[in-house]
């Protein structure tokens, strides 16, 4: 009998990407449980994503075939320490000259219906 995996995708999409990582997927054990087990254990490293993803198949067809998990409470109910930090993405350098990034929206930015009639204030 080939051996079962628990596929693991940290940061990026199933059905797009291959997994980051495997564990041995143990029959009768939930997957919750050999997930957790392999975070407090460190085998899926130190620096972890909000979610991930997790799926019996290499290769999931559909977002039913893998189940996306809230990394703050399965280490919140499975009792597993760990603090909190954020990064910043998409931010100039302190003290860099431009202060604002790319990505951070203008008020002028119109979507829907709205951008598509005529503006008042141009008129």
């Amino acid at each position: 009998m080939p051996e079962r995996k628990l596929y693991i995708w940290l940061d990026s999409d199933p059905l797009v990407h291959p997994p980051d990582r495997a564990i041995e997927d143990v029959p009768g054990r939930a997957d919750l449980d050999l997930l957790a087990e392999a975070i407090a254990a460190g085998r899926l490293g130190k620096l972890l994503p909000p979610k991930l993803a997790i799926s019996p198949h290499r290769r999931p067809e559909t977002p039913a075939g893998y189940r996306s998990v809230d990394l703050s409470k399965l280490l919140r109910d499975y009792q597993i320490p760990y603090r909190i930090r954020v990064e910043l993405t998409g931010r100039p350098p302190l003290g860099s000259p431009d202060e604002t990034a790319d990505n951070q929206p203008s008020k002028r930015r119109r979507r829907g219906r709205a951008a598509d009639a005529p503006d008042a204030e141009r008129a």
